[in-house]
């Protein structure tokens, strides 16, 4: 059985891939989450699927509620993400993915859960995977 884990290693920090994934990255949505993704040059030592949250100032303007969506956030990519990056491993894929959320109210834990899987299902099919 694998761990539900989301170590620092996976978290996207890199700015230069962080722009070039706006640039040209390609966008999911399941509302409330927006995923825009791309495929990265395989190497050795990233991670297959390397991800950065984002929720905007502009929808939550306390730090606090930021936070508590993040959080949520994090909590159902680590439990949902295996589906995703063993289709990942067994094509020989990396990739880079800003999940955004874009709801202007807070919701549970578990409905943000189904969201995601509906979410990386998405990336997984749009990518070809």
């Amino acid at each position: 059985m694998k761990k539900n884990t989301f170590p620092l290693k996976e978290h996207l920090k890199s700015k230069s891939i962080i722009e070039q994934l706006y640039a040209n990255g390609t966008s999911v949505t399941a509302f409330p989450l927006r995923a825009v993704f791309l495929e990265q040059e395989s190497e050795k030592q990233e991670p297959t699927a390397a991800i950065l949250i984002s929720v905007a100032k502009k929808r939550f303007r306390h730090a606090v509620d930021r936070n508590l969506v993040k959080r949520r956030i994090r909590e159902a990519y680590r439990t949902s993400k295996h589906p995703f990056v063993e289709a990942l491993e067994n094509n020989g894929k990396k990739m880079a993915v800003a999940i955004l959320y874009i709801d202007t109210k807070h919701n549970s834990t578990a409905f943000i859960k189904r969201k995601m899987k509906k979410l990386l299902d998405g990336i997984t099919s749009k990518a070809g995977l």
